[in-house]
């Protein structure tokens, strides 16, 4: 029978692995943005915006499939539809659109993580993989649309408004 001892550090432990980790920062005092992408068969689940600036992009693979993450830029002047009717029409991305980064192919639990510096914008995350069938996961409906807004302006401390 374990003792009051452990049960406390093991209660200790566990409130420490569930504790929110204070925001990561870089020397130069920018903070990284933390993005979870989940992967299922065949959707990505994320939130729909983040902050500019560093960004940590976790990428976990929860379905059956192999899957990974392209990250692309979506001009201002070309819509989500021409995309993905590009997509669709030639299994390609069209010449427009900007790839950003790209994971490699994580296995069913696999996890990895990766970091970019995103400008403010829209971007679209897709896996492009070939399905058992032939077509691709994102004709499969396997991608999402993201902004990123712009950084907010961090204030100096100790500096006044000049009232």
């Amino acid at each position: 029978m374990p003792t009051r001892s452990v049960l406390a550090r093991v209660a200790a432990l566990a409130l420490l692995a569930t504790a929110t980790l204070p925001a990561q920062v870089t020397d130069g005092g920018e903070r990284i943005q933390f993005l979870k992408v989940v992967a299922r068969d065949y959707v990505f689940e994320a939130k729909g915006s983040t902050p500019a600036g560093i960004t940590t992009i976790q990428l976990v693979n929860q379905g059956a499939d192999l899957h990974h993450l392209v990250l692309v830029e979506l001009p201002r002047d070309h819509t989500p539809k021409e995309f993905f009717d590009h997509n669709r029409a030639t299994g390609t991305m069209p010449s427009w659109a900007r790839v950003v980064a790209q994971t490699p192919t994580i296995p069913t639990n696999g996890e990895l993580f990766l970091t970019q510096r995103l400008t403010a914008g829209r971007y679209i995350l897709s896996c492009q993989l070939a399905a058992s069938d032939g077509r691709s996961h994102v004709a499969k409906g396997m991608y999402q649309l993201i902004t990123v807004t712009p950084a907010a302006v961090p204030r100096v401390a100790g500096k006044g408004t000049g009232r």
